[in-house]
């Protein structure tokens, strides 16, 4: 019930976004004319085919470390943990090394800018704010988590002790340096795919539609990065709050109920599982916006050019 809950929130959420922003974002696509209209169909076929197939190698690697995580229950969870975290890097890799070229008819001359074109050229900058904010978040309270977690019988750092009572499972050492280490590669995979996404040649021709294309292709990979390390970040706290609220709640004997909270671990706790549903929300939120932009069509139309044979090979691109 809850996560239906968590799942319906991140939607209305989404649908307010995409109203306030329907000015904004139609400002994302393009109405494209002349003898080239051809060569842009095929452009922006192409841009739905990367993303389709970004969309498929991410559904894998969640579907392989699932099977990972049920074929190793001694690795208590932590396949599971990583797998959107490790999903997410393997569909920016997949979308930097499948960069869409303009194929423009009738020259093969490619523009250079007067500008210089860097990573961070084709969005706002509290954008490139947002995943640098997340991972600094995780990396710090995975640090913290890890010095306040202590170990179970098997040695490893996965539970927390408060007074004489101990509860688990808790992010420690055991799940935060992993954590730790997917954070600064996702980090990594994000400059990667926005260094491509600017880099990359652009036409003489189609200067606008490509202009577009690289700003939705920025837009997916920061949405993206940022939306999983803010799920991250949620889900971390939502652990850690769950398990310092039961190791500082004081049982009766005998299942008497709750005699008391320790203070402040309890309300610690409690902080930690609100401040993690909100940026799980945000997180879902993000990565939900990231998938309406991959499948968003930058080509609004395709307008005649006035001659039926140019037209003619348009509507049937070779």
């Amino acid at each position: 019930m809850i996560f239906l809950a968590f799942i319906l929130l991140t939607l209305v959420i989404v649908a307010i976004v995409g109203v306030t922003s329907r000015k904004r974002t139609a400002a994302l696509s393009i109405t494209v004319s002349g003898t080239g209209t051809a060569a842009a169909r095929r452009f922006a076929r192409t841009i739905l085919l990367r993303n389709i197939g970004v969309l498929a190698v991410t559904g894998v690697v969640l579907g392989l470390l699932n099977l990972v995580n049920d074929a190793q229950p001694g690795w208590y969870g932590l396949p599971l943990m990583l797998a959107p975290g490790l999903a997410a890097v393997a569909g920016l890799l997949v979308f930097a090394l499948a960069p869409t070229r303009m194929v423009s008819t009738g020259s093969s001359r490619r523009s250079a800018d007067l500008l210089p074109r860097r990573p961070w050229s084709y969005g706002p900058a509290w954008g490139f704010l947002l995943p640098l904010i997340a991972a600094a978040a995780v990396i710090a309270f995975a640090i913290v988590a890890g010095f306040a977690s202590s170990p179970t019988p098997d040695g490893s750092y996965r539970s927390i002790t408060v007074g004489s009572s101990t509860s688990g499972p808790y992010p420690g050492w055991f799940y935060g340096l992993p954590l730790i280490g997917l954070t600064v590669l996702l980090a990594a995979a994000t400059l990667f795919a926005l260094g491509r996404i600017a880099s990359s040649p652009r036409s003489e021709s189609f200067g606008e539609l490509d202009r577009i294309v690289r700003v939705l292709a920025t837009r997916v990979v920061m949405q993206l990065s940022s939306g999983a390390l803010f799920l991250y970040f949620g889900g971390v706290l939502l652990f850690a709050g769950w398990a310092t609220t039961n190791a500082a709640t004081v049982f009766a004997p005998g299942d008497g109920g709750v005699v008391s909270n320790v203070q402040p671990a309890a309300f610690i706790g409690l902080s930690e599982v609100i401040v993690g549903l909100l940026m799980a929300l945000l997180g879902g939120v993000l990565v939900v916006l990231s998938l309406l932009d991959a499948t968003r069509q930058p080509l609004a139309r395709v307008a005649g050019t006035g001659n039926k044979k140019a037209d003619a090979a348009s509507a049937h691109p070779a």
